[in-house]
């Protein structure tokens, strides 16, 4: 009987000491770490801003390559938002949305981790130094008033610490061996455009010939479209069909509202696939095209996007302006 009052008395103090604990404690957590990375905060930025490529980083994706995921929302920036799924116990299950974001700044995210109905936040600060970026991490929580979790509190940055330091060093090493962009290079959506048009093969060892034959080629077409009334809907474009070394197979196209029957045998109808493409803002000459699209392709490989039908270019800009600096070109890929 002395035994089992003893221990009674040994739980009531722990419970009493548990609950001064709880009142004495902050319900408030934080872990801060930083890293320099050699390289802009807009190619950090957009590392960070897009939660479908945090698993090419964080720490907690690289730990179960059977995690699942589900994006909502654009694909970056305000609104994105992430849930995963992992059987992992260090993963477990939760959402992640990005409710701030400041392009090339700042971008912060609400998350919530199975088992907890509080909210957490993560924070990204970007800071140019140079030829560098400062990069810090923050992680912000509110443990409420349960002691366990308070006292759980007191051991965050131990636990959570040393998963920043691996997620920043992974960053690092992404970003650093990121292939360098010149041209302004996107992932969105895109509607489908109708298009009549007439399909070409040019001789890229002969440069010269292909403006003056696209000119003629949009003459026949927009005189096809004034002479039968067809309403004529967006800027030139072209449709790659197959390129090589020689050659350059493409319908020459002018995209339309509704095509129609179409009367003219040496002309035909097509229609862009919608959905994601990755884009790229060309501007300067036509015969510099080619880098862009290199650097398109670059793009892609290193973000492992996989194309899903014919690219095409619109040419947004006329090409009656002197100043080809001026000249705009939108080149799109679609992707899956």
């Amino acid at each position: 009987m002395k035994i089992l009052k003893k221990v009674l008395l040994v739980l009531v103090i722990l419970i009493a000491l548990i609950a001064v604990i709880a009142l004495i404690l902050p319900s408030e957590v934080a872990v801060e770490r930083s890293i320099t990375i050699n390289a802009s905060p807009a190619s950090i930025y957009e590392e960070v801003a897009n939660l479908r490529k945090t698993g090419k980083w964080s720490p907690w994706d690289l730990k179960d390559p059977n995690i699942t995921y589900v994006f909502s929302g654009p694909e970056s920036g305000v609104g994105a938002k992430k849930k995963w799924s992992s059987e992992h116990e260090e993963v477990g299950n939760g959402t992640q949305e990005v409710i701030e974001a400041i392009p090339n700044q700042k971008v912060r995210t609400e998350l919530y981790f199975g088992g907890f109905d509080e909210p957490s936040y993560a924070n990204f600060t970007l800071e140019e130094n140079g030829d560098a970026t400062e990069v810090t991490w923050t992680l912000e929580g509110d443990m409420g008033s349960n002691p366990i979790f308070k006292i759980m509190g007191l051991f965050m940055d131990s636990m959570v610490g040393p998963a920043y330091e691996e997620g920043l060093a992974n960053l690092k090493s992404r970003v650093e061996s990121k292939p360098i962009f010149t041209a302004d290079i996107s992932v969105t959506t895109a509607e489908p455009i109708n298009y009549l048009a007439i399909r070409e093969t040019f001789d890229v060892t002969n440069p010269e010939t292909i403006g003056p034959r696209m000119g003629e080629i949009y003459g026949q077409l927009l005189g096809y479209i004034n002479k039968n009334g067809v309403m004529g809907a967006g800027q030139p474009m072209s449709v790659y069909i197959n390129l090589n070394e020689t050659g350059w197979e493409a319908d020459v196209a002018i995209p339309v509202a509704d095509p129609g029957e179409v009367s003219d045998e040496s002309i035909s109808v097509g229609q862009t696939p919608g959905g994601k493409v990755v884009k790229a803002i060309h501007m300067g000459d036509y015969n510099k095209l080619d880098d862009t699209h290199k650097q398109l392709q670059a793009y892609m490989q290193f973000n492992e996007l996989e194309a899903n039908g014919q690219g095409y270019e619109i040419y947004v800009s006329d090409p009656t302006e002197s100043d080809t600096s001026q000249w705009r070109t939108d080149v799109y890929y679609p992707i899956k």
